[in-house]
């Protein structure tokens, strides 16, 4: 099949994992990288592209990977002359006004849409009311990039702790500083990997590392440790658990988590993750998992095996082809050119 994906690939994780295990499943993927486009042209410009984008490729399927900016106007231009498949995907725990800047103009685009898929559990049935083709899709992991890999032991003694949080840290996610805070005040050996927004105080600094751990990084990270934490600001939505979640395990890292609404419906706690309902449990956990190797590495194993599984993006992308293939028109016949 003939697809084009239209999502930032040059600033994050989520679109190359899409990008690549579409190729992996045998399809010709073109991109369009509209948040590229309008940083360098405006949203103005990056609309007229797409639509061109559109009458030069001729998709079987396209994919929309958030598409801030991207306007209803542009998508009822393309329905002029394209008449295949357009779906739409976010992947945050809310879609509100924290996480999409305008809301209602991103509704009024995705209405447009033949298709939503989100994993916003709890936010389907307020789309559906609006007359949106509303579907579950979680996130996952993209083995190639977030698999176990071969490391030394400089590599483990140098990325490894006892403790590693990977993710950003800034003013937003006050549970989260809350966590790293009383990790810190316990003694524990933490290090930090992610971006710092704003100016930190002062036992951050003692932490961090001084840069964001994505893909191999991550994988060295997470297998380097002997326990990798999560924080879950949409813990209290249904699935509000995030992505690292799937990588961790992947690489074979250890998993303990803020426990998120419905994450035992993927993970069961103290099988493949565990969890903590706040910070007196979280310090109670780490010393649990820190004083007994053979409990945690076997969690972490199961977590592995789980993971591989049934959570890859090969998989999301397989699930999301054959929910909109009594759409298509017209499958692998059209002219292709990839950029």
């Amino acid at each position: 099949m003939n697809i084009l994906l239209i999502s930032p690939l040059q600033d994050q994780q989520t679109g190359v994992y899409i990008h690549s295990a579409l190729i992996e499943l045998g399809h010709r993927v073109a991109y369009f990288d509209w948040r590229l486009v309008t940083k360098n042209s405006g949203v103005e410009q990056m609309n007229k592209e797409l639509i061109e984008g559109f009458r030069e490729l001729k998709p079987d399927l396209a994919i929309v990977v958030k598409g801030l900016g991207i306007l209803p106007e542009t998508i009822k231009e393309i329905r002029k002359f394209h008449k295949e498949p357009i779906v739409g995907m976010i992947f945050d725990a809310r879609l509100g006004e924290q996480l999409v800047k305008d809301v209602q103009p991103y509704i009024a685009f995705i209405k447009e849409l033949d298709k939503f898929y989100t994993t916003d559990a709890e936010g389907i049935d307020g789309l559906k009311a609006l007359g949106i083709d509303t579907k579950l899709l979680l996130e996952g992991c993209y083995i190639p990039m977030n698999k176990e890999i071969v490391i030394n032991s400089v590599q483990k003694q140098k990325y490894g702790a006892d403790v590693v949080f990977i993710g950003s840290i800034d003013p937003i996610h006050k549970e989260r500083m809350t966590f790293l805070k009383r990790i810190h005040d316990e003694g524990f050996y933490l290090k930090i990997y992610g971006e710092v927004h704003g100016k930190p105080p002062s036992w951050i600094d003692e932490h961090h590392t001084g840069f964001a751990a994505i893909n191999d990084y991550h994988s060295i990270v997470s297998q380097s440790s002997k326990i990798v934490l999560g924080t879950d600001e949409y813990r209290d939505r249904k699935y509000g658990f995030s992505a690292r979640l799937y990588r961790v395990l992947c690489a074979g890292g250890f998993y303990l988590t803020s426990k998120a609404k419905g994450i035992e419906d993927f993970f069961i706690p103290g099988k493949h993750i565990d969890v903590y309902d706040n910070a007196d449990e979280l310090v109670e956990k780490i010393s649990l998992y820190l004083s007994n190797d053979e409990l945690r590495e076997k969690i972490a194993k199961a977590g592995q095996k789980e993971v591989l599984e049934k959570h890859t993006y090969e998989m999301r992308m397989q699930e999301l082809i054959d929910d909109v293939k009594p759409k298509l028109l017209n499958t692998g016949t059209t002219n292709y050119i990839i950029k």
